[in-house]
């Protein structure tokens, strides 16, 4: 995608992502994406086929961006596991409507395929990280603890947005500790 093209792709998400947060996944609508990104509806079905379409691709910038968190620090110890928790709460806060995102990835039927693809992505990841430091263990059962130990982090990341008065530092160090043992 040249420049221009791919800065408008961009205002397109972040204005799905901003009007998301404001009105909700069901009153989201095209039109209001387009005129919220100054760009006409015709311009935006250029890019995206429908709202789904549209909703689809700001959830997987966003699974993406968090994806790369993990694949920068694939480390197993708790610590480590904690802190790329918390990168996750600072990303997902800095990404317009990145609470509502995650949430709409959960709820929305149409757009559960980028959650699972992105799950599946992180727990293959935290499969072979741990291999590494153990080439015996069985890898069909690492696998399935390693999916679960994804939703687990991903539900504690939600916790934070839900419950915004908790200690999300301590959230996010119950929440290592709990992913670390399900790894060893």
């Amino acid at each position: 995608m040249q420049k221009r093209a791919q800065a408008t792709y961009e205002r397109l998400l972040d204005a799905a992502g901003e009007l998301l947060e404001e009105v909700g996944v069901e009153r989201i609508s095209t039109n209001l994406v387009a005129a919220r990104a100054g760009v006409t509806p015709p311009t935006l079905y250029h890019y995206f086929a429908d709202k789904y379409a549209l909703l689809a691709a700001l959830g997987q910038r966003l699974m993406a961006a968090q994806n790369a968190l993990v694949r920068r620090d694939a480390g197993l110890d708790e610590a480590a596991i904690a802190q790329v928790l918390l990168d996750h709460v600072t990303l997902t806060r800095a990404s317009p409507g990145g609470p509502w995102v995650m949430r709409m990835l959960r709820a929305v039927p149409q757009l559960a395929d980028v959650r699972l693809a992105s799950h599946r992505e992180v727990a293959a990841a935290l499969a072979d990280a741990a291999l590494a430091g153990d080439p015996r263990q069985n890898r069909a059962a690492l696998e399935q603890r390693a999916r679960l130990a994804v939703d687990l982090g991903y539900a504690a990341i939600e916790l934070v947005f839900d419950e915004p008065g908790m200690d999300e530092a301590q959230i996010m160090a119950d929440t290592a500790r709990a992913i670390r043992a399900m790894l060893a």
